[in-house]
């Protein structure tokens, strides 16, 4: 028998259907990271995600192609900003040993500290700390949102009948706030694997752990995110 799902639908009329995608995820990048990217450049990194994805694709039985192509375009546009983004292991560190530095403060002094305080405590000049600051928030553009937004259907390893929901919102509305559940260090792990994309052995440099403890923290966040998700679809 037949199977209907075999069907080869051609590249260029997929291509042709879903270009509306790539300019809406271009401009909401675009409107994300400001100056950072310029729009022409996501247009173009994202049409190719979409060419790749017409290419690859095969109608499987459960599997839309437009669900299927948002996650290649916005893994394109987001894979491309994380290579010309500035916030990079150093940066990373920069910023767990400024919140270190007014964890410290803040316990010694019985208040929040000031600026020259932090840099006096970080052993840089106030300078440079604004520079640093600068460059956080300058570099937001990667923030939990995008692990929903780019990996939320993979971390959950959904089945087909519940894809559309993570796609008109329903699962990731749940996803956030299973997320922000999650202890601080899961978070991070979360984030920097699959939002900046580094592997386990830069995570591991990072937190200064092992790289299996770093294995061990994403398989728990993991499987706590599931069963919180797991538990409002019952």
């Amino acid at each position: 028998m037949l199977n209907p799902y075999n069907t080869k639908v051609p590249a260029d009329r997929l291509i042709e259907k879903n270009t509306g995608l790539v300019k809406k995820y271009a401009y909401f990048y675009a409107g994300r990271v400001q100056r950072a990217a310029e729009v022409e450049d996501l247009l173009q990194v994202g049409m190719m995600g979409l060419i790749e994805a017409a290419h690859n694709y095969e109608n499987r039985e459960g599997v839309a192609f437009e669900s299927y192509a948002r996650m290649r375009i916005k893994g394109s546009i987001v894979d491309y900003l994380r290579k010309i983004s500035n916030l990079c292991r150093t940066t990373v560190k920069q910023k767990q040993n400024t919140d270190k530095a007014k964890r410290v403060l803040e316990l010694k002094l019985g208040r929040l500290p000031n600026a020259d305080e932090v840099a006096k405590e970080l052993k840089i000049t106030s300078a440079e700390l604004s520079r640093w600051e600068q460059n956080f928030a300058a570099n937001q553009n990667q923030s939990i949102d995008e692990v929903t937004e780019v990996y939320g259907d993979f971390i959950l390893s959904v089945e087909p009948n519940v894809e559309d929901k993570i796609f008109n919102g329903e699962l990731k509305k749940y996803l956030r706030q299973a997320i922000g559940q999650l202890n601080k260090q899961q978070i991070l792990v979360i984030e920097l694997y699959y939002v900046k994309e580094l592997n386990v052995y830069e995570i591991a440099e990072i937190l200064s752990v092992s790289t299996g403890r770093v294995s061990q923290i994403k398989s728990a966040a993991i499987a706590a995110l599931r069963k919180k998700i797991e538990l409002e679809l019952v």
